[in-house]
């Protein structure tokens, strides 16, 4: 009996040191984050990576705001060639449609000999007006040769293009203030070396975008017309003028032909040289017969 008082004695005191845990420790427990809610930006974090944490974040459900496509660069180039009746006449009519046009004559290049006059333009037209100078300038024509028309389509290029120039000129603000801070004459003199070499860079890439702006706005017309100036359509009618240019025709004809067979110079050597030794073997042996 001694030994069960004894016993439940013990197992009260271990009972009554246990405490319970208070409710203030409990409710000072900080509480978890749920899968709904947003993480807090953390205030040491660089500014860039907040505003992409809290600006560029898309709340869930939502489409992610389009950009705006960029505007489409397109060179447009033409290929004309055809026969006219009256050549001074053709040259004015082209002159006038391209004025109308609002273009202008870039080059020129006009040759001819006895049998034909030909005029190669190379004419720039604003791309508005493209389609319509084409059509204007084939419009009427009795023999179209040759009417090709090619687009190219730069936009990948000139959006590339601009963004590299764009970082190169925020990298050159960089390396001014880096300058700024510059004490010793080798910082200032490494800092200058990585200018220009930036400076040449954007130099380079804006005269680029001005040529490819210029080629967009301005569309190429690459025109050549010719007439034809043969035995039956002298250039002057008459017996004499047709005379005149078939002899002509038939001397040049002849200078032709001489200077093609000078091209077989090798040929004709190895043809006379036959022709001596076969001719002195006959002839030995006619006097050997006769004798």
């Amino acid at each position: 009996m001694k030994y069960i008082t004894l016993i439940s004695a013990i197992w009260l005191l271990t009972a009554c040191s246990h405490k319970p845990q208070s409710e203030a420790t409990v409710d000072s427990a900080s509480p978890a984050v749920t899968a709904n809610e947003a993480a807090p930006v953390a205030l040491d974090a660089p500014a860039d990576e907040k505003a992409f944490l809290s600006a560029d974040a898309v709340p869930p459900g939502q489409p992610s705001p389009e950009k705006p496509s960029p505007e489409q660069k397109i060179i447009k180039t033409a290929r004309i060639i055809y026969s006219v009746e009256d050549f001074a006449a053709a040259k004015k009519r082209v002159a006038g449609i391209v004025s109308q046009s609002g273009g202008y004559i870039l080059a020129e290049s006009q040759h001819g000999d006895g049998t034909e006059k030909r005029n190669q333009l190379d004419i720039k037209v604003p791309a508005a007006a493209f389609d319509s100078c084409v059509d204007r300038l084939t419009s009427g024509v009795t023999r179209l040769d040759e009417k090709s028309i090619n687009a190219q389509d730069v936009t990948a290029e000139y959006v590339d293009l601009n963004a590299r120039m764009t970082t190169r000129v925020a990298t050159e603000q960089r390396y001014l203030e880096i300058l700024k801070q510059a004490r010793t004459v080798k910082d200032v003199l490494e800092v200058e070396a990585q200018l220009k070499s930036i400076r040449e860079e954007i130099e380079a890439a804006k005269g680029r975008l001005l040529y490819m702006d210029r080629l967009v706005s301005y569309s190429t017309i690459h025109l050549e017309y010719y007439q034809v100036l043969a035995l039956s359509m002298p250039e002057a009618p008459g017996f004499f003028s047709r005379a005149w240019l078939a002899l002509r025709n038939g001397w040049n004809n002849v200078l032709g032909l001489m200077i093609d067979l000078m091209g077989w110079w090798p040929l004709m050597a190895v043809g006379v040289f036959l022709f001596i030794f076969i001719r002195r073997r006959w002839r030995k042996k006619q006097s050997l017969t006769t004798a």
